[in-house]
């Protein structure tokens, strides 16, 4: 007779992995202790035990835009002629500052306020948030991660927030078998569900992509992991997505990173999918071609949606250029493209302002200020129509007071080449705010707002200029030496995980 196994004996391998996340616990500890800090984690519970004493809202009008931020949330108010602001975080080259303001913008009036309500959130950035007018308007956020100030720790979210705009107050939603802590995900609604796909972790010892997808129920507050038919993203985080309809959601882009062997290899997708809700209840993920006007292959995309014409947007984004075998030098966009919605399909975008002038009368750009208005975008829009250079070269460098630091200007009107940035479309006009602009391995967060009427598609607008750039408390190679991680929004490549 054989010797019977003893079920609860412990592997050698799982003893030295325990072994080995014991001393690195201990190491940390030790590392926190000479930098003054607390665990990450207790840090994070401090901060909702506080917010949940707060007993009642507050307002405050504010003299203009937020702080220079980035990886925030800007939500169309489903009601009001609002934008929504929620969270984000600044890195001035030595310490990462992660926020939970909730601040509106009111277009008409030009004017900003920020609310603190009961049970706010803790800061975090790298979140997905979406707005519906039921209830009288509710604002759902769900994941992101909180970053200690020296960037040694990284803590990724898995819960899910309710805030209500008629009462002014927020609301932890305890749901089971949801998605796990994650960040640089994203997440839209359909129906009466929100449909969370993709994002990343990383515990300092590993970075993990995600390619499930998980649905939320509004009306039973329960969540439910998908498991769609066909061949669908591979893992990754910041890409776009965007719903189409009640059932059908757009999936483009994003980045990840692959081993291999010892390195690793960061990949940024320029593939786009389409996932449908079948009449069996099932789902169904569809490859599309997107046409020959897609995009390059970028990361760090805004995206926003015009539900009112089937079109989605993008804006700027980064793409990592060679320039020697072993450096990779990051190049900013400011390319405006449309994506169909109907026909997956994807057109570049003119401005009036930014047209040649016509040079007799058989010019064939005079009907371009109806393009917008005609019934059938399909058969109306065409690709000579939608074509647009707002200038693609890097910002000119000028140098803000004081700081030496490159200013962002351009000669036309409207956003700068950057990565990172905030959209949303309100009531047919598109705003973009904010963002990272990169220049000599320096990241400068921005604060600016522009806003373009999408019926005329004159011009942008400058709602709130960007100031002059604050100084870089980092060397040059910081984002080498201390980015090097997969911590998305501080890799060295500039090409990010979670916008």
């Amino acid at each position: 007779m054989g010797k019977k196994k003893n079920k609860n004996k412990i592997s050698g391998a799982v003893k030295t992995a325990a072994k080995t996340e014991k001393k690195m616990a201990n190491k940390l500890k030790k590392e926190l202790a000479s930098l003054g800090e607390e665990d990450i984690a207790q840090v994070v519970a401090q901060i909702e035990q506080e917010e949940a004493k707060r007993s009642a809202a507050k307002e405050k009008n504010l003299h203009g835009p937020p702080s220079p931020r980035a990886y925030a949330s800007v939500t169309p108010h489903p009601i009001n002629n609002e934008l929504i602001i929620f969270g984000g975080e600044y890195h001035d080259g030595q310490k990462t500052y992660v926020y939970n303001e909730l601040i509106f913008f009111n277009p008409s009036s030009n004017t900003w306020r920020r609310v603190k309500a009961p049970g706010a959130p803790p800061p975090r950035s790298g979140h997905q948030a979406v707005a519906i007018p039921a209830n009288k308007g509710e604002l759902w956020v769900f994941g992101g991660e909180f970053t200690s100030l020296s960037e040694t720790q990284f803590y990724h979210y898995k819960d899910l927030w309710c805030y209500s705009l008629a009462e002014n107050k927020w609301e932890k939603v305890v749901a089971w078998n949801g998605p796990s802590a994650r960040s640089g995900h994203r997440m839209v609604q359909l129906g009466r569900r929100l449909v969370v796909f993709g994002g990343y972790t990383d515990d300092g010892r590993e970075c993990r992509y995600f390619d499930d997808v998980y649905s939320f129920c509004l009306d039973t507050r329960a969540w439910t992991r998908l498991a769609p038919s066909g061949r669908g993203p591979s893992p990754r985080s910041a890409c776009v997505m965007v719903p189409a309809g009640n059932d059908e959601l757009i999936v483009y882009g994003g980045f990840s990173r692959a081993r291999e062997g010892r390195t690793e290899r960061a990949l940024t997708h320029a593939d786009l999918f389409r996932l449908t809700a079948r009449p069996d209840g099932g789902w169904a993920w569809r490859a599309l071609t997107g046409g020959p006007l897609a995009p390059p292959p970028r990361a760090q995309l805004a995206a926003a949606v015009n539900t009112h014409s089937s079109r989605a947007y993008v804006f700027g984004g980064v793409t990592d250029v060679e320039e020697t075998e072993e450096e990779l030098v990051g190049e900013m966009s400011d390319d405006l493209r449309m994506l169909d919605l109907e026909a997956g399909k994807w057109h570049s975008v003119t401005l009036r302002s930014q047209q040649p002038a016509p040079r007799g009368p058989a010019a064939p750009l005079a009907p371009l200020a109806n393009v917008h208005s005609a019934p059938d975008p399909v058969t109306v829009v065409t690709d000579e129509v939608f074509t647009m250079k707002l200038g693609g070269a890097a910002p000119a460098a000028a140098v803000a007071p004081g700081a030496g630091a490159p200013a962002c200007a351009r000669a036309v009107p409207g956003p700068c080449p950057r990565m990172s940035a905030m959209m949303a479309v309100q009531r047919s006009v598109l705003y973009v705010y904010g963002g990272i602009l990169e220049k000599d391995e320096k990241q400068f967060y921005l604060s600016d707002l522009y806003s373009l009427d999408l019926h005329k598609l004159s011009e942008w607008k400058t709602l709130a200029p960007q100031p002059p750039l604050p100084e870089w408390l980092g060397s040059d190679s910081d984002s080498d030496s201390d980015s090097g991680s997969d911590s998305d929004q501080h890799d060295s490549s500039t090409q990010s995980d979670q916008d």
